[in-house]
C-alpha cells in the first residue's frame, strides 16, 4: 500500500517538473513579502503574596569556659 502511494507521489512530481519545462506551468510573484506589524504594549508582572518566618539575625557577647588540656612529655 505505501510502494503504491509512494509510486504515485514520484509520478505526480515527474509530471509537475515535465509541465514546469515545457512551459505549460509559470509562476510569477505579483507581491512583495513583508513581515507583520507588531505593537508592543505596556505589560504587568503577576503579584504573589507570601507569609514567611521572620529571622533576625544580630552579634551578642557570651563567655564560654574552655576545658584546661594538660600535656605531659613521657
Amino acid at each position: 500500500m505505501f510502494k503504491f502511494i509512494g509510486g504515485l507521489l514520484v509520478i505526480g512530481l515527474v509530471i509537475v517538473a515535465v509541465a514546469f519545462a515545457f512551459g505549460f506551468i509559470s509562476l510569477e510573484q505579483t507581491r512583495d513579502a513583508r513581515l507583520p506589524e507588531v505593537a508592543i504594549k505596556k505589560g504587568a508582572l503577576p503579584a504573589y503574596k507570601a507569609d514567611v518566618a521572620k529571622i533576625e539575625v544580630g552579634t551578642r557577647n557570651e563567655t564560654v569556659e574552655l576545658p584546661t588540656v594538660d600535656v605531659a612529655k613521657p
